[in-house]
């Protein structure tokens, strides 16, 4: 009996001894909500944007007077490498920098000028850095950006988030990628790829970085998209505008849905909404070893506004409509395919389509790749359907010239 209590007082002393011995509490830790990287190689200054959830837990924190509790702290480190500069956070943070709910992340321009290699690098090394993160880049410092209020959300790191998977869901117009689809695409045959631009537009307001920003109805300043940043490798080579963004997006079928405007043979415009598109391109080599680069598309949408004088009920109407959607894509397509010839950069991946179709011709042409872009010729073939086009057979305009 007695050996028996022994166990038994041992046992309970065991699982008192292995509770919650290692517990954090929720206080303790500084749960970053975007990260900023600038400088580069012997230089680094890494930014942290950390949620105060006191302030988010009070309903009148954010919204409140000058005196109010900002919803996020930022401050930035230095060192010599990035993670020296994160463990650096430790001197004069008070609590353990949490990055599992880290949003987006954000690269200065000249960093990503000089080539992102170490970054990606430190993303596949620590086990407390997602790969799966956003991330843009930044027209100037990242670590100023981020002491950037976005209204009416409280938390910036979030707010730029949301604002990419709105462009990718409804626009389409700068496919969001993260740290690792990036490292995949430049490790790639094709070497390339394409990188979300956020700027300030308008006059930089210094409210921006005050919660006083939460009492105005309009801001003079605010980020926003303004461009696609092309990456050769590692290194940031260049930008391209919206058109030509948008191209390159149908052409890596990357199209989600988005809005075309067309226009008629009498310049009356017309909205079309597109909700699903496939698009598929595959090389072919022709008889003079050239590639031709053959482009299928297939896309359906809804008619969602018109002045056209079409009865876009009749099949005739219609069809001419499908037309005009048809033209604008096949438009859309050439202009990022000029975009890609003139920077002469393979933004569509056709490097590594050539390589899985083609390994003998790619064995020969990949030296001189992408210089080989210059040659390939393009053919495309768009087929639209409209699937509705709302209640009135005419337009509002013409409805009300008849009466």
């Amino acid at each position: 009996m007695r050996c028996l209590r022994c166990v038994l007082l041992l046992s309970i002393l065991v699982l008192l001894g292995t509770g919650c011995g290692n517990r954090t509490e929720l206080n303790e830790l500084g749960i970053t909500a975007a990260t900023g990287f600038d400088g580069g190689t012997g230089d680094w200054t890494v930014t942290f944007q950390i949620i105060n959830p006191s302030a988010l837990s009070n309903s009148s924190g954010a919204s409140g007077a000058g005196g109010s509790q900002s919803p996020v702290h930022t401050f930035s480190t230095h060192g010599t490498t990035i993670r020296g500069a994160v463990s650096v956070g430790n001197l004069e943070n008070p609590r353990r920098l949490y990055f599992a709910h880290n949003n987006i992340v954000l690269i200065g321009k000249k960093t990503a000028e000089q080539g992102i290699e170490e970054i990606l690098d430190t993303y596949y090394r620590n086990p407390d850095a997602r790969e799966t993160v956003r991330v843009v880049i930044v027209d100037g410092e990242a670590r100023d950006f981020l002491k950037k209020l976005t209204p009416p959300e409280k938390i910036p790191g979030q707010s730029l988030t949301q604002i990419l998977q709105k462009n990718t869901q409804f626009g389409s117009y700068y496919p969001s990628i993260t740290i690792h689809e990036l490292a995949l695409k430049i490790t790639s045959d094709s070497a390339a790829a394409g990188v979300p631009t956020l700027a300030i537009k308008g006059e930089d307001d210094i409210k921006m970085n005050s919660t006083d920003i939460f009492n105005q109805t309009s801001t003079k300043g605010k980020l926003k998209i303004s461009s696609l940043s092309v990456f050769r490798k590692s290194k940031k080579i260049g930008e391209i505008h919206q058109q030509e963004s948008l191209g390159i997006a149908w052409l890596t079928d990357q199209i989600k849905s988005t809005t075309l405007s067309t226009l008629d043979s009498q310049s009356r415009q017309s909205a079309i909404f597109i909700r699903k598109a496939k698009v598929k391109v595959s090389p072919v080599l022709n008889k003079n070893n050239n590639f031709t680069l053959m482009v299928n598309a297939k896309v359906s949408g809804e008619l969602l506004e018109t002045i056209s004088k079409e009865d876009v009920t009749s099949l005739y109407g219609l069809e001419k409509l499908q037309t005009q959607a048809e033209e604008l894509i096949e438009s859309q397509m050439r202009e990022g395919w000029k975009t890609v010839q003139r920077m002469n950069i393979d933004l569509i991946g056709i490097a590594d389509k050539i390589h899985r179709k083609y390994p003998k011709e790619w064995a020969k042409i990949k030296n001189s790749w992408p210089g080989e872009l210059a040659n390939m010729n393009l053919e495309i073939d768009v087929d639209v359907n409209i699937k509705r086009v709302g209640l009135l057979q005419n337009s509002f305009v013409d409805l009300l010239k008849s009466e």
